[in-house]
């Protein structure tokens, strides 16, 4: 696939490029069709033109293009001299301890300070320079163009830092959002329990009602067992003397 001319994809939503028609139900058949047995793509350069645009290009090694800007592997942020634009902070110095090689820190914060006072100035003196001599005004423009991206470039140095700190953030949300869980769900089986506490008494109270009851029923059950049989006697003593009467 050939790469993009420079400035091709510079709007922010730029239109798909062309060769997006080739994307075809037949074209993708036609594609599958000319696959070996081990899955593989015939050479592109064997393949039609309308088949080509359908073989994904090899990944970018150095350089690749992206919107019409150039980006490089891996990606480096480059420094204000690459750029060509003229540094007004210090650069972290290295120096030698123990034998080995230690990059002096740099306060961003403390150059951040000084740069927006020169900035500060920079443009009063513009205002001044605008009532005098409008004519020179570039000097001073140029002055604060400088100043600013001085400022922008040890803005964006805060980015890993600031990336690292609000994943920390983020991971500690999740860790108290989980351990909030928790205690929910500690409370929860607290009350679950105590509630099955009280249905083990329930049934312990149950039982024993039942139990009584059945207690009651057998010696009711056995006192009128006994009244029958001795009324069954009875009525035997009654009809033997009638039949000694009898004889």
């Amino acid at each position: 696939m050939a790469e993009q001319p420079p400035g091709a994809l510079t709007a922010a939503f730029p239109p798909p490029p062309k060769y997006f028609t080739s994307f075809t139900p037949k074209n993708l058949d036609a594609l599958n069709e000319l696959r070996k047995p081990d899955g593989t793509l015939p050479p592109i350069d064997e393949l039609p033109e309308e088949l080509q645009v359908l073989v994904p290009p090899p990944p970018p090694e150095k350089r690749y293009r992206a919107f019409g800007e150039p980006w490089t592997l891996p990606e480096i942020y480059p420094s204000l001299e690459e750029a060509g634009i003229q540094q007004l902070y210090p650069s972290p110095s290295s120096g030698s301890q123990n034998g080995k090689e230690k990059e002096s820190s740099l306060d961003r914060t403390l150059e951040l300070r000084r740069l927006s006072k020169s900035l500060l100035l920079n443009y009063l003196e513009l205002v001044g320079v605008m009532g005098v001599a409008p004519e020179k005004f570039h000097e001073k423009t140029s002055a604060l163009e400088t100043i600013l991206f001085n400022m922008h470039h040890l803005i964006n140095e805060y980015r890993p830092h600031q990336a690292r700190e609000t994943l920390c953030l983020r991971m500690e949300e999740q860790l108290e959002k989980i351990r909030k869980e928790t205690e929910e769900n500690k409370k929860a089986v607290v009350q679950i329990e105590a509630v099955l506490a009280g249905l083990a008494d329930v049934g312990k109270k149950a039982d024993a009602i039942i139990g009584a009851g059945g207690v009651f029923i057998s010696e009711r059950r056995s006192k009128s067992s006994l009244e029958e049989k001795v009324e069954k006697a009875k009525s035997m003593d009654a009809a033997a003397w009638r039949s000694l009467n009898g004889a």
